[in-house]
C-alpha cells in the first residue's frame, strides 16, 4: 500500500483532515453562535431593554462556549488558511452586530433604556456594550489579522 506524497506545502492525510473537520465546523459553530446571541438579546428585552450583570452573563457563557470551541479545534483550524482568523472575525461580527442592531432599534424608538446620563450620550451599559466592546475587540482583531498575514495565513504549523 502507497501513501500520497507530501511536500512542505502538503500536510500529511491525517493531518489534512483535522483541518478539514476544523473547516467544516465552521459552519454549524456559527449558527450556533447566531442562536446563542439571539437568545441573549431576548434576555436583554426581556430585562426591559437594559444591559446588566443579569444579562451578561449568557455572554460570558458564549465567551466559554468560543473558549471551548478553540481548544478542541484551534490547532486543527490553524492549518486551515485563515482559519483561526476567519473564527474570530465571524465571533466579533455575530456578537457586535447583535449589540450594535438590539441598540439601533431601541435608539430609533426612542427607548428610556438607552438615554444616558449627564455626561454620556447613551446608558453607560449599552455605550460599553456598543461602543466598548467593539473597539478594543477591534482592535485585537486587527492585530490578529496582520499576524495572520504575516503567517501567510497559516497560524499552526501544517506538519
Amino acid at each position: 500500500m502507497t501513501t500520497p506524497a507530501t511536500t512542505p506545502s502538503t500536510p500529511p492525510p491525517r493531518a489534512r483532515s483535522r483541518a478539514v473537520r476544523a473547516h467544516t465546523s465552521l459552519l454549524p459553530y456559527v449558527l450556533a453562535l447566531i442562536g446563542a446571541t439571539a437568545v441573549l438579546h431576548l434576555l436583554i428585552m426581556l430585562s426591559d431593554n437594559r444591559i446588566t450583570v443579569l444579562t451578561t452573563l449568557p455572554l460570558v457563557v458564549i465567551a466559554l462556549g468560543y473558549a471551548i470551541y478553540l481548544v478542541a479545534l484551534g490547532r486543527p483550524l490553524g492549518q486551515v488558511r485563515y482559519g483561526q482568523l476567519v473564527a474570530h472575525a465571524l465571533t466579533y461580527a455575530v456578537i457586535n452586530v447583535g449589540y450594535l442592531l438590539h441598540a439601533f432599534v431601541l435608539i430609533a424608538s426612542g427607548s428610556p433604556a438607552v438615554r444616558g446620563d449627564s455626561h454620556l450620550a447613551l446608558d453607560a451599559g449599552w455605550f460599553g456594550a456598543t461602543f466598548g466592546m467593539a473597539t478594543f475587540w477591534g482592535i485585537g482583531l486587527i492585530l490578529h489579522g496582520l499576524g495572520a498575514l504575516l503567517g501567510r495565513g497559516f497560524e499552526t504549523p501544517r506538519a
